[in-house]
């Protein structure tokens, strides 16, 4: 055999050789990313895996992880409590008998979907919608921050409201995870109308929060202001005299001329049981600003002149003191008549 007939036999043996290779090789790679593509766990699975690490976080009362699961978004502005306060929540009303169920993602080729979740908040029976997203299309799918919020009402405003031990501001709007709340005043003269701590369970709660009033201290200090300042009241002997007592006429209806500064005003003892029970009410937009009932009457006297003559005229019904205002908030606690 010639030797340009053995060089073609080898060359054409080592081109066969080669696109054997190469065809081994495109297999080895196309199998490689086949295996790879569908090695990692299914949106579906994925889905699941999110609620179910979220809720045994809660579960377990494990703060942090349930915080670090399901974290706030920029455009939610809320404040958060402390990992103390809220694992005290959880610890008061814990998380139990949790169900998920499948995820219903949407289309052939989803980016999207949400999971229903059952469970269980200190034994009160509830259920969530967790949505879960895919939206960059990378197979790593999130949960959408989905958090409970609530607002301190305007009714508590001034009065040191604290939930779980964490004073919070005014009408502040406060993150709130699953559990039991106990909310309180720092106030020295307030208390709540009810010790029921607010359970929350779902991410959009309905909260109902009680009423501020004065506590036994606050009573007796009102019911005191209003004493010196009725008492203050009386004393004057002018005609006009202050607390809502309106001015005594310089003259009477039978020609009687008063004489100014020598007015006597008592106050009988159905007028001083009324403050002495008054039951004040906060103000709805100012609850540190109490108002209490209609004082009642008095017995109002003075010494008058006609034609020469010197009396002592007596005011029929006596006139009366209005409705008394204190400022709970100002030490001095000053009190108005309206």
């Amino acid at each position: 055999m010639s030797t340009g007939k053995i060089i073609a036999l080898v060359g054409g043996g080592l081109l066969v050789l080669i696109a054997v290779l190469v065809v081994i090789a495109l297999v080895i790679v196309f199998a490689v990313r086949a295996v790879s593509a569908g090695s990692g766990p299914t949106a579906e699975e994925q889905a699941t895996s999110l609620v179910t690490d979220y809720m045994s976080a809660l579960e377990g009362g494990e703060v942090a992880t349930a915080l670090e699961l399901m974290p706030m978004s920029s455009s939610q502005d809320a404040t958060e409590l402390s990992e103390e306060a809220y694992a005290a929540a959880l610890e008061a009303a814990p998380v139990a008998d949790i169900t998920v169920h499948e995820p219903v993602l949407d289309g052939e080729d989803p980016m999207d979907g949400s999971v229903t979740v059952d469970y269980t908040v200190g034994g009160e029976a509830t259920s969530a919608e967790f949505s879960v997203a895919d939206y960059d299309q990378d197979e790593t799918w999130e949960l959408v921050p989905s958090i409970a919020t609530a607002t301190l009402p305007a009714t508590l405003n001034g009065l040191g409201v604290t939930l779980n031990g964490v004073e919070l501001e005014d009408e502040a709007r406060i993150r709130l995870l699953p559990g039991a709340y106990q909310a309180a005043l720092s106030s020295s003269y307030f208390t709540l109308s009810s010790e029921d701590p607010l359970l929350i369970t779902s991410s959009v709660p309905e909260v109902t929060w009680p009423e501020p009033m004065l506590n036994d201290d606050g009573l007796t200090a009102f019911r005191g202001a209003v004493q010196e300042a009725a008492e203050l009241c009386l004393a004057q002997k002018t005609l006009e005299a202050g607390c809502g007592i309106g001015t005594l006429p310089s003259t009477s209806s039978d020609g009687w001329t008063m004489t100014d500064g020598t007015v006597e005003r008592t106050m009988p003892e159905d007028t001083q049981r009324a403050i002495d029970t008054m039951e004040p009410t906060p103000s709805g937009d100012e609850p540190t600003y109490v108002q209490g009932d209609v004082v009642g009457s008095i017995d109002t006297t003075m010494e008058c002149t006609k034609d020469g003559q010197t009396g002592i005229c007596e005011m029929w019904l006596g006139g009366g003191m209005s409705i008394p205002n204190v400022d709970m908030a100002d030490p001095e606690l000053p009190v108005t008549w309206s």
